[in-house]
Formats: C-alpha cells, sequence, structure tokens
C-alpha cells in the first residue's frame, strides 16, 4: 500500500473506506485538482492520473521526489531534528535553493510542522511553527513507493478549473477543496487565496461541465447550502466525521461534511 510522503491539514485519510467504496467501478484515468498528499490516489488501483494543485511547492516536491527518491531521503534523514534547526530552515529563501535542497526542505518542515498545516504570510512566506509529540521523517521505501506510484501521473500546478476543464469521458474527477465560509477571513492555510467562498460557483460551473462532458465526479465538501442548490439533482450523502480541532484532544468534536456524486453508490454507516 502506497502511504504519502507529507502530512497534510484536512487530509482525508480517516474518510478512506468510505471514499474507496465510492470510487466507480470502472474509470480510465483519475483526475484531482485539489491534489494535497493525494491520499485518495495512493490507495486505488494504477490507473493513469492527472493531479493538479495551485501550490506550485508542493508540485516542483512531488516532480523532484519522483525523479529522485534517495537523495531527497537522503537529505531530509540527514537534517538534524532539534527544534532550533526547523526555524533555521525555515528562515532559508528557498528560492536560492537548487531543486533537491528545495524539495528537501519542503519536506522536511512539512514533516515537522503543526498538524502538516500550509500556511503563508501576505509575502508568500511559510510560517508555521514547529509542531510536537512523535515527529519523523518516514522510512526510504515510503519514498520510494510513492515516487514509483505518480510516476503514472501527470502533475500540473494551477487553479483548480485548468484542471476539471481536463476531466472527460472515462474518467473519474475527485474534488475536496478546502472548506470556505462565507465571510471568513483568510488566514493563509493551504497559501494565501487558494479556495474562497466567492469560487463555489467557479467550483459548481466546472464541475457540472465536466459531468456534461461524461466524467464521474465525487465531491466532498462542507454542507454548504449554496453548494447543494447549484448540485440539485446529484446524490449527496451526509455524513458525522470526527475531527481534531487544532490538534488538542480536548478540541475533539464531529463535523458535519458532505460526499456529492453524479453517480449512484452505496455505504453502509453514515458514521464514521
Amino acid at each position: 500500500m502506497t502511504v504519502p510522503i507529507l502530512r497534510w491539514a484536512g487530509s482525508k485519510k480517516k474518510l478512506l473506506p468510505l471514499l474507496t467504496a465510492a470510487t466507480p467501478a470502472q474509470y480510465s484515468r483519475y483526475v484531482e485538482p485539489f491534489a494535497g498528499s493525494a491520499v485518495l490516489y495512493l490507495r486505488l488501483a494504477d490507473t493513469p492520473a492527472l493531479l493538479g494543485d495551485i501550490n506550485p511547492d508542493l508540485i516542483d516536491t512531488y516532480e523532484t521526489v519522483r525523479r529522485h527518491p534517495k537523495r531527497i531521503w537522503s537529505k531530509v534523514s540527514a537534517m538534524s531534528t532539534d527544534p532550533m534547526y526547523y526555524y533555521d530552515l525555515r528562515a532559508q529563501d528557498p528560492a536560492r535553493l537548487g531543486k533537491l535542497d528545495k524539495a528537501a526542505r519542503f519536506v522536511y518542515l512539512n514533516r515537522f510542522c503543526f498538524n502538516g498545516v500550509y500556511r503563508t504570510n501576505l509575502k508568500g512566506e511559510f510560517n508555521v511553527s514547529r509542531g510536537k509529540g512523535h515527529l519523523f521523517i518516514p522510512e526510504y521505501e515510503v519514498f520510494s513507493t510513492f515516487a514509483e506510484k505518480i510516476s503514472n501521473a501527470t502533475l500540473f500546478c494551477g487553479d483548480f478549473e485548468s484542471v476539471v476543464a481536463q476531466a472527460g469521458t472515462g474518467d473519474f474527477l475527485y474534488l475536496d477543496p478546502p472548506y470556505s465560509l462565507e465571510g471568513r477571513r483568510d488566514r493563509g492555510e493551504y497559501g494565501l487565496g487558494t479556495f474562497k467562498f466567492d469560487d463555489e460557483d467557479r467550483l459548481a460551473n466546472a464541475i457540472i461541465a465536466a459531468s456534461d462532458r461524461g466524467a464521474k465526479v465525487l465531491l466532498s465538501y462542507s454542507p454548504s447550502k449554496h453548494m447543494l442548490v447549484r448540485l440539485n439533482g446529484w446524490k449527496v450523502k451526509r455524513l458525522n466525521v470526527a475531527r481534531n480541532v487544532a490538534g488538542f484532544t480536548s478540541a475533539r468534536r464531529s463535523a458535519q461534511e458532505i460526499l456529492v456524486s453524479n453517480y449512484d453508490w452505496k455505504i453502509n454507516s453514515k458514521k464514521l
């Protein structure tokens, strides 16, 4: 089983049994415009894939790991686990680094940051604090199997519309955008301006068009009334999913989510 090399806030790891059950029985290509850690793609059988994300550092890192898994793993594994090293590395300007060092820096900061959050300031600088607890670099086999898995994927950096526009007949299009709330301040999670409430209409238009072209579409999202209205007539599964807010046990609660698809599938339980 292939697992992610990165930790990623909002990952659907806990929903994997349900998502795999919801995956169409047949499709010729997997398409995902909000790739993140690509946790669902890594669990599915090998098919051609198109993985997109608006984060250029993420896509560049995946490209580099795909070509040089052993070299990236060796560089990251040799880095100090001292907390001060994390902040020294975070302070480096990635634009001054070569591809290998830049990718190693991205992986290290992701593995040791707080809750796998990718957040930037107004200058686009990564500013997440170091995390606590059992933080580590995975074994080389994780990097090598990940690199082998994504060797069958086209990696694309850009806005989700550009990726969704390429989905059509024979494609399974899975979307897991950041959950946006009207009026909520953009705190820079996933990078400033990655997905806002105003983008919901663009998203709805794009996936409706993909559905009309013959793609099988599965969307995981917050129970947005606006999105449900736009996708009226699609199949909707409402879920209560355990959440660990801010990473603290005392803040655990259940959150409502929805899975929306343009095809039928069945589950045995709505409680995860």
